[in-house]
């Protein structure tokens, strides 16, 4: 039993193969090898700091109802634009081809029947949050329902808008002459 190599995080990586194929189960699966270059550096995401080794790891994604919204998120993420999966599929003449191609990986831990173990993904793209704004009537509506839940925080919840006041010590309390410069 072995400890996982490298550590939960955002990985810088670079597509070494891409396969279409068929997972034990009998689904249909898409997956990835990639060379793990660094951690993505968190003070500036552009670069990373690479890893002490670079071994090559391997992301599966089986292809099933419950599982295509996560596919299509990952081919989102890939720059994908092909119509049919035989587009993914690098026997099929004029693939979409993402070999040398760099991304980011989501190294995560999970117990396998060995121990714990590595489990990786495509790294998600972090955007604007996007929430549709809720209508001027659905808010009153909101106030009416559940509004008085929120009137019992103000009297329990700390003011955090305002800064505490430093303690005030009596003038000459705690110097002594030792403290006076001259």
């Amino acid at each position: 039993m072995s400890a996982p190599f490298y550590a939960v995080g955002r990985y810088a990586c670079k597509i070494t193969e891409q396969a279409l194929g068929e997972a034990k189960t009998g689904n249909p699966q898409f997956v990835l090898r990639f060379k793990v270059l660094g951690l993505v550096d968190p003070d500036d995401p552009s670069k990373y700091i690479p890893a002490a080794a670079q071994y090559e790891r391997t992301h599966y994604r089986t292809i099933t109802e419950k599982t295509i919204p996560y596919l299509m998120d990952d081919l989102k993420t890939l720059g994908f634009q092909g119509t049919s999966f035989r587009d993914l599929d690098p026997q099929t003449e004029g693939f979409h081809d993402f070999r040398g191609g760099d991304i980011d990986m989501w190294c995560g831990h999970e117990q396998g029947q060995d121990g714990i173990r590595e489990k990786w993904g495509v790294a998600r793209v972090s955007g604007p949050l996007e929430v549709k704004p809720l209508e001027a009537k659905k808010l009153r509506d909101l106030d009416n329902l559940f509004g008085k839940h929120l009137k019992g925080l103000k009297s329990q919840a700390p003011n955090t808008t305002q800064q505490p006041k430093p303690q005030e010590q009596p003038v000459g309390m705690g110097i002594t002459d030792d403290d006076v410069p001259f």
